[in-house]
């Protein structure tokens, strides 16, 4: 393992612990959107929709900091993306409404993939 600057360090360690509580503010949602399914309030649902919005954007400066591999540096702008398209396919008519869970999957599955990567790039086992 190489040995890289503090800066460099710290902002890896950041953006992998960003991506893990990320990963699991997903799971917490989908929970969430489970007890409005079955006649709980939506409100958890909705408020705690909003505190998924600041990880990725914090993900990217300690990416670029962090000198992590292109793809974890870009992905997270995806993963900002997804998230603001969540708030248009919650609004939209039935057919495209019905994106809305789905898009939660691919929200999950891109940020336990950016979690895992960058756990690795901290420990050394990825590029970069």
């Amino acid at each position: 393992m190489t040995r890289r600057s503090v800066p460099v360090r710290l902002a890896r360690i950041g953006c992998a612990l960003l991506s893990s509580v990320f990963v699991a503010c997903v799971l917490v949602q989908v929970f969430f959107a489970g007890m409005g399914a079955f006649g709980a309030d939506w409100a958890w649902h909705l408020t705690f929709a909003h505190f998924l919005e600041l990880p990725p954007l914090l993900m990217i400066p300690m990416a670029f900091v962090g000198r992590l591999p292109w793809a974890l540096r870009l992905l997270p702008f995806g993963l900002v993306v997804l998230v603001g398209a969540q708030y248009a396919f919650a609004n939209a008519a039935v057919p495209t409404a019905a994106l809305h869970p789905v898009n939660a999957l691919v929200i999950f599955w891109m940020s336990l993939f950016i979690a895992r990567r960058a756990w690795a790039a901290v420990y050394g086992q990825g590029k970069g």
